[in-house]
């Protein structure tokens, strides 16, 4: 393994920005757990920095090693604790192909549900996901780890609201007013999107009015609602399973 350069750590560091992620299409992402799990799904690793003196390469592989120490580690790290591990990666998005079962993301913006979505669709076969441009970018570090990195393997695409009234699709809407219960809906047929929204905002009259089936989910009264990322999951394996 190579020893890095203070120069190479410099250009590292500036991964923290927005702006240079942006402009560069590379992105540091941090943790073991994380890393082989995009080995596994054989997303290429540029470089992989670690403070371990030795490395499995055959199960962590890429093209080029670096050791660090923990000094650097911690210049790297966008986390209060630190794994002794981080990867580059360049930003590379799988483009939708199939769109039997799709979502539409409005205004999602806080990473962690973000991520948490990406990683509830991927596992439940969705086909791919649409963000608003007002979503959080899928590059921030939170999104990338709270998705164990299956942003980089679940198709995705950015789109305004008016991409939605092209498609041939049913469009389903998550609503707490004048819906329907989600579990007294069935829908058998292919070509959905499900559309979600934020807590805070949630979803456009727009789109509410050009939604085939507004649904909700039935809650406790003593409970104002559901986080975004729970609703999704609820909602994602109903419309799954309904496939």
């Amino acid at each position: 393994m190579e020893l890095i350069s203070k120069a190479h750590l410099k250009e590292l560091m500036k991964l923290k920005q927005k702006k240079y992620r942006e402009s560069t299409s590379k992105v540091l992402v941090e943790g073991i757990r994380l890393i082989r799990q995009l080995t596994e799904n054989k997303v290429p690793i540029l470089e992989l920095l670690t403070t371990s003196e030795s490395i499995d390469k055959l199960q962590f592989k890429a093209d080029k090693y670096f050791k660090l120490e923990e000094w650097q580690i911690l210049k790297l790290s966008s986390t209060k604790h630190p794994q002794e591990m981080l990867a580059l990666l360049s930003i590379k998005f799988p483009a939708i192909v199939n769109n039997n079962f799709l979502l539409y993301l409005e205004n999602i913006q806080e990473p962690g549900n973000l991520g948490t979505i990406f990683r509830t669709a991927l596992a439940a076969g969705v086909d791919g996901i649409i963000l608003s441009p007002d979503c959080c970018e899928l590059t921030n570090p939170k999104v990338i780890r709270s998705s164990l990195g299956s942003v980089f393997s679940l198709p995705s695409k950015i789109e305004t609201i008016d991409w939605l009234f092209k498609q041939d699709s049913l469009i389903i809407s998550t609503s707490s007013h004048q819906a329907q219960n989600i579990f007294d809906i069935y829908i058998p047929e292919e070509n959905k999107i499900l559309v979600l929204g934020s807590e805070a905002h949630g979803i456009s009259q727009k789109i509410l009015d050009a939604s085939k089936y507004r649904v909700k989910i039935p809650i406790s009264n003593k409970i104002e609602s559901l986080n975004v990322a729970a609703a999704a999951a609820i909602s994602i394996y109903h419309f799954s399973n309904a496939r």
